[in-house]
């Protein structure tokens, strides 16, 4: 993709970061090439804006089908238009997929999006040189960690390949892409401011710690995780909110819980309709979110009714608690509500995680009673717990409560490993390969040498 086409797809995205006129304006069409591009700070700057601005591009996955992914969500009957989410649903996807053959392309997307910024800033010297460099490493760490998370090992390029070149790229393994997002995630919070700009939703040093800190979870390297986790915590300029409801107050947005989150502005036609509405304001005629996942709160717990509790807007729109908003004065199907991807509660939790896979199970009770005493829950003691597995157990349900929706809850029963017990449980058959989707056959026939990119297991 050319540099012309990159930059009027981030300004037509992103909403995303800035409030003043000067984000919206671009360079004209004809006079930007790859030649004449990335000379000055400004055409950096630019080129992160559209690393930022692919984030939403198949964004849907991590805001629904990650849902139906679990027992949050069901879809519980399949029409041609939604086979694909259906077979997610069920555990029944293949490798002709069209969600997962999306998200693959995506975010690959990205990582030449980012690479192309961080292979022309060598040699360059400008005062927010490693500031932009650091921006493209945790976005394409985010894409790499996601791809990892949902593939397994995958082909990896630092700089910018050519179609030839790409296809001779084997799928790595779990050391190279564990050292590599180690490596990214260390430059990155080195070189992230600390506070917020005015741009509020670049991200900070803490989206790094705190992604640095799932990437050693996943990866098992819990003393690690603890260390970063810690200093990520001794931040002032990030807590959390009062309650988990005022993390989404859509008056108060980026607040000081939300580390990383995509920016919606629905005053410039950058919103988005209702995530999660109702057409019914029958609640025993709503599915979602299903009666499975609600069973795991408390009747006292304040996030229920985040998630169980609707508003009419309209005859046939009935808006979520948690994803409320109301509709823009000129863009009129238009809200806005961002979407979080990290926020301080995942540090507190995963500070617990990290102590807990470390049998500290006394001092991991401390930071599950941070989200779970804010809930309206009563304290939790280590004697709650007979061994590790049952506070895991318990941690497992407690990030649920806490991220409903949110797209985790998958990614977290599996790096937990609870996800097929889980699921076996509540009587869906999954198997051991579940936990990785197929690699996407089209990419298999593009390669087509088994020895560079094979199929996952089980597909």
């Amino acid at each position: 993709m050319k540099i012309t086409h990159i930059i009027a797809l981030a300004v037509a995205s992103l909403g995303l970061i800035s409030c003043g006129n000067e984000f919206f304006e671009q360079y004209p069409s004809n006079n930007v090439t790859e030649g004449n591009f990335y000379q000055t700070e400004d055409d950096f700057n630019q080129g992160v804006y559209a690393c930022y601005a692919k984030l939403k591009t198949q964004s849907g996955f991590h805001i629904t089908e990650l849902s139906y992914r679990t027992e949050e969500c069901i879809l519980e009957s399949m029409a041609v238009s939604t086979q694909d989410r259906y077979d997610i649903d069920h555990f029944a996807e293949n490798s002709s997929n069209g969600i997962i053959s999306d998200i693959w392309n995506a975010w690959y997307n990205g990582i030449y999006r980012c690479n192309d910024v961080l292979d022309h800033a060598a040699g360059k010297d400008f005062p927010k040189l490693a500031q932009y460099k650091a921006e493209a490493l945790f976005i394409r760490s985010w894409y790499y960690f996601n791809l990892w998370r949902c593939f397994g090992g995958v082909p990896v390029v630092k700089s910018v390949a050519t179609p030839a070149e790409a296809k001779l790229v084997p799928r790595c393994t779990e050391e190279a892409m564990y050292e590599m997002l180690v490596e990214d995630l260390t430059y990155a919070i080195n070189n992230l401011p600390a506070a917020r700009s005015a741009e509020k939703a670049r991200v900070t040093k803490i989206a790094a710690q705190a992604l640095l800190g799932k990437v050693h979870l996943t990866f098992g390297e819990y003393y690690e995780a603890e260390l970063v986790l810690t200093d990520a915590m001794a931040d002032s300029n990030y807590g959390l909110m009062p309650t988990t409801g005022d993390a989404f107050n859509v008056a108060n947005k980026m607040n000081k819980e939300i580390l990383f989150a995509l920016y919606y502005n629905k005053s410039n036609d950058n919103g988005h309709g209702y995530w999660y509405s109702s057409n019914t304001a029958v609640e025993a005629d709503r599915r979602n979110p299903t009666p499975e996942f609600q069973a795991i709160f408390a009747a006292n717990d304040n996030r229920l009714p985040l998630i169980n509790t609707y508003r009419k807007i309209t005859n046939a729109v009935y808006a979520m608690t948690k994803w409320d908003d109301t509709y823009d004065a000129t863009y009129t199907t238009q809200v806005g509500n961002d979407f979080p991807h990290l926020r301080y509660a995942d540090v507190v939790l995963m500070r617990a995680e990290a102590l807990a896979q470390q049998e500290k199970i006394g001092d991991a009770v401390t930071y599950l009673n941070m989200t779970r005493t804010r809930a309206g829950l009563s304290e939790a003691s280590a004697s709650d717990f007979a061994d590790k597995k049952a506070f895991l157990v318990e941690l497992g349900a407690e990030r649920g409560r806490e991220f409903a929706l949110e797209g985790q809850r998958w990614f977290d029963l599996v790096r937990l490993g609870l996800a097929v017990e889980h699921f076996r449980a509540q009587g869906h058959t999954i198997g051991e390969h579940n936990l990785l989707f197929p690699i996407p056959n089209s990419q298999i026939e593009i390669v087509n040498n088994k020895e560079i990119l094979w199929q996952n297991p089980g597909f």
